[in-house]
């Protein structure tokens, strides 16, 4: 992770010396008709920056466990796409409900997409970046902490409560936000993420379902560097959203272990 995060810094000195992006890439962006590029910049940053970490932490993983990758990640059978793209239909449906419910509530203007401040072009490449960064963003996320921290502390105890609680507590800490609504909130779903890649024996249901929630604030709610610096109070209603999200992930994991159980191959 510090030979990563030397090669980012590195990399960002760089960029940021020829000109081609500007400086500050995570703050947030001013507003204005070309804003959306500049949102563009920071949403493929953080995925590459996120990617190069989580690449770190797994690489660590596979030499420390001698084991192949995939031994953290979907271990004993090959890659479950139809997961990525349930979890992702899921969380999109009540990402992008919720999104909208709290829009009605309290307005905050236009969605990005939607946006008529901003020039067509530049909404169609936000929501392209905005689709591959936050993927690379959710699947590193993932990675660590419902693949290798899950395995490293899976070697401590069998408990699925002491997992999932551990899991969802480390996952909320880390992203340092000091609002509690919104670190209950977050905690919430590391909670449930873990139940599904323990359950499911992968992760990949778990970055569809990160992806997608994300990717509704980005697009239906506010831009990327906006969310990141909001100094406002997370409302209680949005642990009404998590628990709704909640019980909706876990009945559908549920359905799919049912499914899998009455395969003959299974």
């Amino acid at each position: 992770m510090i030979a990563a995060s030397i090669v980012i810094a590195l990399a960002m000195i760089a960029i940021e010396a020829m000109g081609l992006v500007r400086a500050g890439v995570f703050d947030p962006v001013p507003e204005g008709p070309n804003r959306l590029y500049g949102e563009i910049v920071s949403v493929l940053g953080l995925g590459a920056f996120l990617g190069l970490l989580a690449g770190a932490v797994l690489l660590s993983a596979k030499i420390a466990y001698g084991a192949p990758t995939t031994a953290f990640l979907w271990p004993g059978r090959p890659f479950a796409r139809r997961q990525l793209w349930l979890g992702f239909i899921v969380m999109a449906v009540v990402g992008s409900a919720s999104v909208l419910i709290y829009n009605l509530i309290d307005p905050t203007g236009p969605a990005p997409i939607v946006n008529p401040a901003y020039s067509i072009e530049s909404r169609l490449f936000y929501v392209a970046a905005a689709t591959l960064g936050l993927f690379a963003a959710a699947a590193a996320e993932e990675v660590v902490f419902r693949g290798v921290l899950l395995r490293v502390t899976g070697g401590f105890t069998g408990s699925l409560i002491i997992l999932c609680l551990f899991n969802a507590v480390v996952f909320s800490a880390i992203h340092l936000d000091p609002d509690p609504v919104a670190f209950v909130a977050r905690a919430l779903s590391g909670l449930i993420w873990t139940w599904a890649a323990l359950r499911l024996g992968g992760i990949e249901f778990a970055i569809g379902a990160h992806w997608a929630g994300n990717l509704a604030i980005a697009l239906l709610g506010e831009p990327l560097t906006t969310e990141a610096v909001s100094t406002e109070p997370t409302p209680l209603s949005a642990l009404a959203y998590e628990a709704v999200a909640l019980v909706v992930v876990l009945i559908v994991v549920e359905r799919i272990v049912r499914a899998r159980r009455a395969q003959p191959s299974a």
